[in-house]
């Protein structure tokens, strides 16, 4: 047999000897009879303090085929003794994670993969290498979903994950708050019920506002408030929502239904969370959305004026006039006058009701349906929370 017949024989020997035995290993066990020889010495190195040696005895002896089902048996118990020990030496203080890569957590345990998991997780994180925790941790998720720590995952990627988005570091088209929001993001989505991930949700949100992605930060906020209503930070999103709903729109004459969302919105913060910390800058937002209303209808109006539509200018200058009265502001309510006062009182067209003082009846529905939602949304939310206590 030459070389080249030989190869595809001596790489199937070798695949069933050492499946899962490590390739770097120096130890090749592959008939029954030295298996007993492979167990004394692996309790001997075992008791000599070498957990790594006895860890890779064992787990060469574990492929060997044709062993009776007391010696597996034994085998499986000091299989797990080896590596409770390894993972007590890297829980214990000094512990290099890279030190422990003979050891896989989906060999192992339940209990033991989760504790190894979370033990590596932490030196990562201390080690300033919060991607490899977190990739620790997802492969833990993926291979016992619903595991019992999930509350010390959650907390350690919390963390690490706030630590980022608030760090200003960073290099070329990379920054630290890319980084928190990939861990932070992982968190909401895997941990979602537990404690402190309201928080992820607040500081997701602010990361997304700070790369002006109003959308995501807009939903991150909402999210909090349904998941997380009994929340301290659940007023503030709700407050912060209106703000970014005002900062993404860009053109008043188009986005009229998203202004009348958010003064719902915030007319709804305000008859319900008067005299928290926020209030003044919600009525500032407030104010900032009443002008944004009623330079869009001055806008229109000024285009109807243009286009010799009196009718339709008159409408939109009287419905500017309400909003600016509404709003307080003396100046707006001055503009508002002396833009009527250069539109004719003109009669309605034929089959048509001439616009009142008071008749804004399509602006207020809008406003009412949209102050309606909010309301709903928010009792949904205090029910999904009520739901949730034991």
């Amino acid at each position: 047999m030459n070389v080249r017949q030989a190869a595809p024989l001596l790489a199937c020997a070798l695949a069933a000897a050492c499946a899962s035995t490590p390739i770097w290993s120096s130890y090749r066990i592959t008939e029954p009879l030295e298996v007993p020889e492979a167990l004394e010495l692996a309790r001997a190195d075992l008791a000599a303090g070498r957990s790594r040696e006895a860890y890779e005895r064992v787990r060469a002896a574990r492929e060997v085929l044709g062993l009776s089902v007391e010696v597996r048996d034994e085998l499986e118990r000091l299989a797990e003794t080896c590596a409770t020990r390894r993972v007590e030496e890297l829980v214990a203080a000094g512990g290099d994670p890279d030190d422990f890569d003979d050891l896989d957590p989906k060999e192992l345990p339940r209990q033991l993969a989760v504790e190894l998991s979370l033990a590596i997780a932490r030196y990562r994180v201390a080690d300033d290498a919060p991607l490899k925790a977190l990739k620790e941790l997802e492969d833990l998720e993926t291979a016992f979903p619903r595991h019992h720590g999930r509350v010390e995952a959650s907390a350690l990627l919390i963390d690490a994950g706030v630590a980022l988005v608030r760090s200003d570091g960073g290099w070329w088209l990379w920054t630290d708050r890319d980084d928190g929001v990939q861990v932070l993001e992982f968190v909401v989505l895997n941990y979602p019920g537990e404690r402190r991930v309201d928080e992820a949700f607040y500081e997701l949100a602010g990361a997304y506002e700070k790369d002006q992605q109003w959308g995501l930060a807009i939903q991150r906020h909402e999210e909090l408030v349904v998941s997380h209503i009994d929340s301290p930070l659940a007023p503030l999103s709700q407050a912060r929502i209106p703000h970014l709903r005002l900062a993404w729109i860009e053109s008043p004459e188009y986005d009229r239904k998203d202004l009348l969302r958010a003064r719902a919105e915030l007319e709804h913060w305000l008859s319900v969370h008067a005299g928290q910390s926020q209030e003044a800058d919600v009525r500032l937002d407030l104010a900032d959305c009443l002008e944004r209303l009623v330079q869009s209808d001055f806008g229109i109006a000024r285009f109807y004026q243009k286009i010799d539509q009196p009718f339709g200018a008159r409408f939109h200058a009287l419905r500017a006039r309400d909003v600016a009265r509404q709003s307080g502001s003396t100046e707006l309510v001055a503009a508002a006058e002396a833009l009527l006062v250069e539109l004719p009182d003109v009669s309605t067209l034929p089959g048509e009701r001439r616009p009142r003082d008071d008749a804004f009846a399509p602006d207020d529905e809008e406003l009412r349906d949209a102050l309606e939602r909010a309301r709903e949304a928010e009792a949904r939310s205090e029910a999904q929370a009520q739901e949730r206590k034991p």
